[in-house]
């Protein structure tokens, strides 16, 4: 039975691949401008791209498109020196400000970080931070900088969403301010964001967009805990027709969706468009040499690999890519992997590093063409980074003396006959003054950077310049793009991205998957998971004996629920009941380890997501390659499921 629509002013809308989101929503602001000219209007988008995308021929002050994070921090800076403010920070991180100023592990790099603020302010104790901290501001990195009240991307996110809570009437101010709000790609939003935008619009009359597709969700920022209200959402505004590829291609997306609710319609002007081929699955036993083969045919296609290794490696750029990977905040865990930091070169980069070498490359590329005022204009719009003490311009002594400065750093950046290495580049930009050094000193005093800053300056450049014009890519890194023809390397990774593709095909060859049903299977399933982690104090992977012979009777107890649980959902069954039925078999370490891992079910859930995504890349030619050696315990069902959904295989 259907869920009631609650909320009829907050609207949940799904845009699959190529249904015109964009133009939807400009559509959508124009036609409410018309109607209501002095209304204001919000678009939240997911990066500063997609904001400029949206904003282009669209000059009306009366529209506001931002990221979350800008928006935010636009929106509550006017209070963030305020006493109720400040008291709410110094309880919400107060206990972690006395654990780095008293250190009791050593840490060296805590260690460091204290001693320049002794040394900057005279002293360091929690009184004098508090006696002295004016203000809360958004610190534009993946770091807290708790001193000085600088909130890193998550915090910033978190602790917004605390002031809402604590403090109506900002919330108020939020549906007083903007009477028409879109949230842009919800599904790679936090699930505190979506509560923030839906408590504060509830029982208003603002009307509230969420717009996106959850078959395109590729970041882990969402955790499910909003999927209740999402049901009671208006879904009266469909958007069914798939403006970019050919019928075909759109045929292999509604039967890989699985959803009338979801399924679309071809435009009319790609109605009659002829491709090279149908839909491919090509069965290989060796995909390198197959790949060189069909690159002859296709030499423009857009590869989508899965494992990234290779993919810098062939840029120049291997080093900086394995030393990266390496890093634990870029772990399989984390929000964020190494690839998704090294190709964004936009001001949303996470990664303080990356986010100043981006600007770095722009520096050195306008000094070459002495477009003096770019590089000014690049130093005020970053003013968080740059010492501004140092760029200002007001007489021809101050331009003088700022070329003087870029001239060496553009040195250092672009010398192909000296190796100069990032931390090369990092101390001439100490010397200049130009960054500052609280910036520079959190990145060199991070030890996880350590290897990082040995890489060759050079790794760099080419990868930027390869960024430009790229034609390799992943399947994680090309939503929103589209090609003629797209080559989909089938492939598996234990590591980030976390895809389990053969394991997905295996399921997928025996059921019939759809997304709403698969990823609800998930969200319980890792309820399960967090229920019995909070029991016993520690994950399974990490059990030893001594806790395996403490906590085995819970566990078998447990195990056994789950199984009676969900005897009857195929998810589970294809995914996870042999692992937990070996343990009931046999009670061991080993078997136990093998139980209530997410990844058993994230691995091909991601796979399913990543599949759709890349086979939606295609306008008119699409070519799947697939390791015969993979399937051979399923190939014949795979085979015929391949051929169900629209795809021709060859051998």
């Amino acid at each position: 039975m259907a869920e009631e629509i609650v909320d009829k002013n907050i609207y949940l809308v799904n845009a699959p691949a190529g249904s015109g989101k964009t133009t939807a929503i400009k559509s959508m602001i124009f036609k409410h401008l018309v109607e209501y000219p002095k209304d204001n209007i919000l678009c939240i988008t997911y990066t500063n791209r997609a904001a400029e995308e949206l904003g282009k021929d669209m000059d009306n002050k009366k529209v506001y498109f931002s990221t979350i994070h800008s928006f935010l921090h636009n929106f509550l800076k006017i209070y963030f020196s305020h006493e109720q403010i400040l008291n709410l920070y110094f309880e919400t991180y107060g206990a972690e400000i006395m654990k780095r100023i008293t250190n009791e592990n050593g840490d060296e790099k805590i260690t460091r970080s204290n001693e320049r603020y002794i040394e900057k302010n005279g002293e360091l104790s929690f009184n004098y931070i508090k006696e002295n901290l004016k203000s809360i501001y958004y610190n534009e990195s993946q770091f807290n900088f708790l001193y000085y009240g600088g909130l890193s991307h998550d915090d910033l996110i978190t602790f917004s969403k605390l002031v809402f809570d604590k403090f109506p009437v900002i919330r108020r101010r939020l549906t007083k301010k903007y009477q028409l709000i879109f949230i842009d790609e919800y599904q790679d939003s936090s699930a505190n964001v979506l509560k923030l935008f839906y408590e504060a619009v509830h029982a208003t009359s603002t009307e509230l967009y969420f717009l996106g597709d959850k078959m395109q969700q590729i970041y882990r920022n969402y955790d499910g805990s909003f999927e209740d209200k999402l049901l009671t959402l208006n879904q009266s505004i469909k958007l069914t027709t798939n403006y970019r590829s050919v019928p075909a291609v759109i045929d292999i997306l509604n039967n890989l969706y699985n959803n009338n609710s979801y399924k679309q319609e071809p435009a009319e002007k790609n109605l009659n468009v002829v491709a090279d081929h149908l839909p491919r699955i090509l069965l290989c036993d060796d995909v390198s040499e197959k790949l060189k083969f069909e690159k002859q045919n296709y030499p423009n296609a857009l590869l989508l690999f899965l494992l990234n290794q290779k993919r810098f490696d062939s840029i120049g750029a291997g080093d900086l890519y394995r030393k990266y990977n390496k890093m634990e905040r870029y772990s399989h865990i984390q929000q964020y992997s190494a690839v998704d930091v090294l190709i964004n070169d936009s001001q949303d980069n996470p990664d303080s590093l990356v986010k100043l070498l981006f600007l770095v490359n722009q520096i050195a590329q306008d000094y070459g063409t002495k477009s003096l005022g770019n590089i000014v204009q690049l130093f005020k719009r970053n003013s968080k980074i740059f010492n501004d003490t140092v760029f200002t311009v007001k007489k021809h002594e101050d331009k003088r003396r700022l070329d003087n400065l870029l001239l060496k750093v553009a040195d250092v950046y672009n010398n192909s006959q000296m190796e100069y290495s990032i931390k090369s580049v990092l101390n001439t930009l100490l010397e200049t003054a130009l960054v500052r050094p609280d910036y520079i000193g959190s990145i060199i005093d991070d030890e996880e950077y350590s290897l990082v800053l040995e890489v060759n300056i050079a790794e760099f450049r080419l990868l930027a310049e390869y960024l430009k014009t790229p034609n390799v890519s992943t399947q994680h890194g090309v939503k929103g793009e589209s090609h003629d023809t797209v080559f989909f390397i089938a492939e598996d990774s234990n590591s980030k991205p976390l895809v389990h593709m053969y394991k997905f095909f295996n399921m997928w060859s025996n059921m019939e998957v759809s997304l709403n049903e698969f990823e609800s299977f998930y969200y319980e399933y890792v309820e399960w998971i967090k229920d019995t982690t909070s029991y016993l104090g520690f994950k399974l992977s990490e059990i030893n004996s001594e806790l395996h012979k403490k906590h085995r009777e819970y566990l078998t107890s447990r195990i056994n629920q789950l199984l009676k649980h969900f005897e009857n959902n195929e998810y589970f069954k294809n995914l996870c009941e042999s692992d937990h039925k070996a343990y009931v078999d046999n009670p061991l370490v080993k078997t136990a380890k093998m139980c209530f891992k997410e990844s058993q079910v994230y691995g091909s859930l991601s796979a399913y997501r990543l599949f759709y995504v890349g086979c939606s890349r295609a306008r008119r030619n699409l070519s799947i390659f697939i390791n015969k050696s993979k399937i051979e315990n399923f190939s014949s069902q795979l085979v015929k499921k391949f051929c169900e959904i629209g795809f021709e295989v060859m051998e």
